[in-house]
């Protein structure tokens, strides 16, 4: 079954591609567009999916972007334009289930969220901690760009946070460097749930894998619904496959 998502598809076309006609193939776009249909918060929540399918995809390729802090524009723009379709899309029964069983990837809070131990005496970690900056010039770039604060758990145990979704497995590697900084990771990804997987990506065409899980998540969910669904940069949003447990 397929779905001609007029409104994004004319968005894309005039906006990005005006000398397109209708027999040509359209990539995605490289740059993050929030379409104007889509609200702020979704918009942010379909932006931490694009960033961990991003990590996902470095981590499987061994590529070198998985060491960035910042995941490129370039790599999100496709993947956030494709979720939004699926989002928007009016007439695919499994657009309209993924909208209502509320389905993202997994464990967000990876993006937002690390720990660090540090010197109780250290100056650099209270005047971050009291005044939101550390006066370490190299640190304190970070905190601006990223926007990140921090919360004492004990005397030398911190929680940082970032509002920009950023790897922070890779931030951790950078405040790891610093001699005020005695060990620094990412928040771990703790349970189960609804997942969404990328298992074929072109400039043009993604192939996603939307699922539903249910049943004890937290320990690993013992049901699981399938929904496979192909994106294409020209706007259509077709079912490929849909699979596993009856949904609740």
């Amino acid at each position: 079954m397929k779905n001609y998502l007029l409104l994004f598809f004319s968005f894309l076309a005039f906006a990005l591609f005006p000398s397109c006609d209708g027999e040509t193939t359209i990539d995605f776009p490289k740059e993050v567009i929030q379409h104007p249909n889509v609200s702020d918060s979704l918009f942010n929540i379909l932006l931490d999916d694009a960033k961990l399918l991003c990590l996902n995809i470095y981590t499987i390729e061994e590529r070198r972007e998985i060491n960035n802090i910042e995941i490129l524009d370039s790599h999100l723009g496709p993947i956030i334009a494709a979720l939004q379709m699926v989002q928007m899309d009016s007439l695919l029964p499994a657009a309209a289930a993924i909208r209502e069983y509320d389905i993202h990837t997994l464990c967000p809070i990876h993006l937002h969220q690390g720990t660090l131990k540090a010197d109780s005496t250290s100056k650099k970690i209270k005047s971050w901690l009291q005044d939101g900056y550390s006066d370490n010039g190299f640190l304190d770039d970070l905190i601006y760009e990223y926007k990140i604060t921090i919360d004492s758990l004990s005397p030398t145990l911190y929680n940082y946070q970032s509002e920009v979704g950023i790897n922070h497995t890779a931030l951790a590697s950078e405040l790891k460097r610093l001699s005020f900084i005695i060990d620094a990771r990412a928040t771990s990804c703790i349970g189960d749930g609804s997942q969404i997987e990328i298992i074929d990506y072109t400039s043009d065409f993604i192939h996603f894998i939307f699922s539903y899980g249910w049943g004890d998540c937290p320990s690993g969910c013992i049901k699981r619904h399938y929904w496979e669904i192909g994106v294409y940069g020209s706007g259509i949003v077709e079912m490929i496959d849909q699979s596993g447990d009856k949904l609740p």
